[in-house]
């Protein structure tokens, strides 16, 4: 059971530890909205808007700083798993029942945008029917998105890939060791993985022996147990309580399956 760090009068709950607050706010709008913080979270030049009722903002413990400006409206999260750098603040609108999923150890570079809805409504003229329904976004583990990328409704991005900058991406399915570029998005070469080393400083000494990695840690396969996006998302939909939600995410959390968001490439 997590602890009760605050509550106010229309049952929003601040659970977990209380997260270092730099240049940062949190504000609640709505009722029966969660924010969870594990233990080292920290807010830099962040905003955080519960907007309306029954969502939840999931923080894990970070050896990096949360630069994030956060919108959600009803019934959707936001999840983040550990370790995953914010070179700056990440936008993101959460609306109409939707969630965004991040995993552990990504890497989102500076000036990145999220969003799950068009904001207004476009019908079909023949049908009469609503053709842009907001969508979920579920990222895997060691994912790079790249300077000024913009991530819409609908994408799945698998474990260990690579998201250009500028890329505009929209209603796809990334598979896992894949770099993905252009307005819009294409696969540009399949069965690459990166490293988080930055290569500013190298001399020629370390750019040679950069040149050749001596580990597979980054390479994700179809082995162990693999979390399905679109079971993750039906089993959250059709779970009611808030707290509930809560220790679902936190299962999820705890699964440290190497290969658990592995998408392959079809």
């Amino acid at each position: 059971m997590l602890d009760i760090v605050k509550k106010d009068d229309n049952n929003n709950f601040i659970l977990g530890s209380e997260p270092k607050l730099i240049k940062s706010k949190i504000k609640f709008k709505g009722k029966n909205n969660r924010l969870v913080c594990e233990d080292n979270v920290v807010l830099y030049d962040s905003n955080i808007y519960f907007e309306g009722n029954n969502s939840i903002i999931f923080l894990s413990s970070n050896n990096h700083r949360y630069r994030i400006h956060v919108s959600i409206f009803n019934n959707s999260f936001l999840f983040f798993d550990e370790r995953t750098y914010l070179a700056s603040k990440v936008s993101f609108v959460i609306s109409e029942g939707k969630n965004v999923f991040i995993g552990e150890n990504c890497m989102f570079a500076k000036r990145i945008a999220l969003r799950l809805s068009d904001a207004h409504l476009i019908y079909d003229v023949d049908s009469m029917e609503r053709i842009n329904v907001s969508e979920s976004v579920y990222i895997g583990d060691h994912v790079w998105i790249g300077q000024e990328a913009l991530l819409l409704k609908g994408i799945q991005i698998g474990s260990g890939s690579i998201i250009g900058a500028r890329c505009v991406l929209s209603s796809k399915t990334i598979p896992s060791n894949s770099l993905w570029g252009g307005i819009p998005a294409r696969e540009i070469r399949k069965n690459v993985f990166y490293d988080s080393a930055s290569n500013h400083f190298f001399t020629d000494i370390e750019t040679s022996k950069s040149m050749k990695y001596d580990s597979d840690r980054w390479i994700y396969k179809n082995e162990g147990e693999i979390l399905s996006f679109d079971d993750i998302e039906f089993k959250l939909k059709n779970i009611i309580d808030v707290d509930e939600k809560i220790k679902f995410l936190i299962q999820i959390r705890n699964n440290r399956s190497h290969n658990r968001f592995y998408i392959p490439d079809e």
